[in-house]
């Protein structure tokens, strides 16, 4: 904050309940050539703090950065610019590097390593798919920030894409910067299945919905073809994570909410026999006895459970050899348990995808 070559008017700290001491480093910093003011709060989570500080800021911009995020130093300079050249700018976001707990490189331009578009011209693109638009890689105008309500307090997840949402629906344009100018990192114990988060995303699911209906007479399928298939994918994948890390309440949460957005998507024989595949009891459930071969792409178990069955896997990029092999998933109900069987030796370096249990 200190190195930017536009300094802030005002720094405005929020302490949403914290216990671990950290506003004290505030105590310990040389005198700041802008005015500090601490906000303090019971724990009400990231939107309303956020929300408290745009209540008390003065100026006509607003910048978020969270307590372990960095900025380069030409972060607040390159993201007014475009809010300041015109006026019907609500929004300027910049693309950002991500780094680990410890604050080693992890991803280079996230959003154009990913190859996520920007900026966003039509509704249906800003909600078929996760924008990676982050609160600490922007910079908004104030105006448009309280026209749209500021963030909503009852999501805890997504809170950032849906004020996108609002912003882009009031008719505010927005300005991608290219440029690398945040270094965002990820915590390893972050988890996305955790009740309050796939909560916050039905409940944001459901507010797309209520205003953006499928309309067959403009061909316009909103929620089929774009925001449950969105949310579906999102959670099949934590449903796959929680597994690979045997985390079996978050895998059960978060299969609750792939059965939530699935009801949402065109039916078919395949997506009901997939769904079908990994919640009902079978004959083809894999037990930590069984001994599995794999060969040419074909994962074979032996075993008096298995019965020498094959699953056919197919991967989203070439490996030598096999590890951590996702053999098979099924929700049973009389052990009231996931079975979930992964074989040795592995492929390295390799995670699973959704592309290994045959979704897309």
């Amino acid at each position: 904050m200190l190195a930017q070559s536009l300094p802030p008017c005002e720094l405005i700290v929020v302490d949403d309940g914290s216990t671990d001491g950290s506003l004290q480093e505030l105590e310990d910093l040389a005198s700041a050539p802008f005015p500090v003011r601490v906000l303090r709060q019971a724990n009400a989570g990231q939107s309303a703090a956020r929300n408290a500080a745009a209540r008390e800021a003065t100026g006509e911009y607003l910048a978020f950065i969270d307590q372990d995020d960095h900025w380069h130093p030409r972060h607040l300079e390159e993201l007014v610019a475009p809010l300041a050249a015109d006026p019907a700018v609500g929004w300027a976001y910049c693309d950002f590097d991500e780094m680990d707990l410890a604050g080693n490189l992890v991803t280079r331009a996230f959003i154009r390593t990913l190859g996520v578009p920007h900026p966003k011209r039509t509704i249906y693109e800003c909600v078929a798919g996760d924008l990676m638009v982050l609160p600490s890689a922007s910079v908004l105008r104030r105006a448009a920030f309280e026209q749209a309500g500021g963030f909503d307090e009852t999501l805890s997840g997504y809170e950032d894409d849906d004020l996108f949402v609002r912003f882009f629906r009031l008719g505010w344009d927005h300005v991608f910067v290219p440029s690398r100018l945040l270094r965002f990192r990820v915590h390893a114990n972050g988890s996305s299945t955790s009740p309050r988060f796939l909560e916050s995303r039905i409940l944001y699911a459901a507010k797309l919905i209520a205003i953006l209906p499928d309309d067959s007479r403009m061909f316009r399928y909103y929620v089929s073809h774009g925001i449950a298939p969105r949310f579906f994918l999102t959670s099949l994948d934590d449903y796959v994570r929680a597994c690979s890390a045997r985390d079996w309440e978050g895998a059960r949460l978060a299969l609750q909410t792939v059965n939530h957005f699935a009801a949402l998507r065109r039916p078919s024989l395949r997506l009901r026999w997939k769904l079908l595949w990994i919640q009902h009891t079978h004959d083809a459930s894999l037990w930590p006895s069984d001994v599995i071969g794999y060969r040419d792409g074909v994962v074979q178990a032996q075993g008096p459970e298995a019965a020498a069955r094959k699953f056919r896997l197919r991967w989203t990029e070439p490996v030598d050899t096999v590890s951590e092999i996702l053999t098979a998933i099924s929700l049973n109900p009389r052990r009231q348990h996931t079975i979930y069987h992964l074989c040795h030796p592995a492929p390295p370096d390799h995670d699973l995808e959704l592309a290994d249990f045959g979704f897309d």
